[in-house]
């Protein structure tokens, strides 16, 4: 595990404050539109549980192996914790190198798993370190995780 530890509270600010104001989230309109004009594609993805109807449409830039932007669109269709956890993940990565990405992404896998891990950077995401007692949840984090992997190309084993 990581040496930064959230207390219960903290865990819930952190998913409150990216949930209730997202600052990466916009409409679908307004992400078709940033596409368009940055010539960029954005995806769709949804939940694979059958019992989640979570879906997020992401669209992030890359250039030069930096991610220059990242923006999501949910259009009310995906529950507080995706919201929060792309949220999270669209703000960090933001002038990042994609390496550090995938490295982090590849920490965060392990936290889903309940295994050891090693954030870098995107400390936040400690706030989802006790999922893994929840399987059910599990799918919220792992959503995002497979849309920026395949939105970024990138290679990790899943």
């Amino acid at each position: 595990m990581s040496n930064l530890i959230f207390d219960k509270e903290k865990k819930r600010q952190i998913i409150l404050e990216n949930s209730s104001g997202p600052s990466h989230e916009v409409s679908l309109t307004r992400l078709q539109e940033i596409s368009n004009s940055l010539n960029v594609p954005y995806h769709t993805f949804s939940s694979l549980n059958n019992s989640c109807g979570d879906t997020i449409h992401l669209l992030i830039q890359q250039e030069n192996n930096l991610i220059k932007l990242a923006f999501f669109a949910s259009e009310q269709q995906a529950c507080c914790l995706t919201v929060s956890v792309v949220n999270i993940l669209c703000s960090w990565m933001e002038n990042k190198k994609t390496e550090l990405v995938k490295i982090d992404i590849e920490s965060i896998k392990k936290i889903l798993q309940g295994q050891k891990y090693q954030l870098n950077d995107c400390l936040q995401m400690e706030a989802f370190q006790d999922l893994p007692q929840f399987p059910q949840r599990i799918e919220c984090v792992d959503l995002v995780l497979r849309g920026i992997i395949k939105c970024l190309n990138i290679n990790i084993k899943y």
